[in-house]
């Protein structure tokens, strides 16, 4: 079927509560950690259940996570085949960049999910 799919987790390196509310913001890049065109993240998911947004509070020390799915789909254009993924844990927050073991095989699609947000 083609379905893959890869948790991030965030853990509070920090001393004082962290909040986060709904979704990351998510951009697939290239080798160069350049951004690929025509990607589409899709809020919530058609094969895992989302635990939807709300407002969450991470206390240091623990973490949240999202959980992230997508098909190899190939169809007609060009694939798309991500080595790195940029996440952004929410509004007026930093990106992260991340290497994703395997890459990301979103194939001709583009189409990536991703969960809201949730404490373990």
């Amino acid at each position: 079927m083609g379905l893959r799919g890869m948790r991030v987790k965030l853990l509070n390196c920090g001393d004082a509560p962290y909040r986060l509310n709904g979704y990351p913001a998510l951009r697939v890049l290239d080798e160069n950690r350049e951004p690929f065109e025509g990607v589409r993240v899709v809020e919530g998911s058609t094969t895992m259940t989302d635990p939807g947004p709300k407002a969450i509070t991470v206390r240091p020390g623990e973490s949240a996570s999202t959980v992230l799915n997508w098909r190899n789909t190939v169809t007609h254009g060009t694939n798309v085949n991500g080595t790195f993924l940029e996440v952004t844990p929410g509004t007026g927050r930093n990106p992260l960049s991340l290497r994703v073991p395997g890459g990301l095989d979103l194939g001709t699609t583009g189409r990536l999910e991703s969960t809201a947000w949730s404490l373990p």
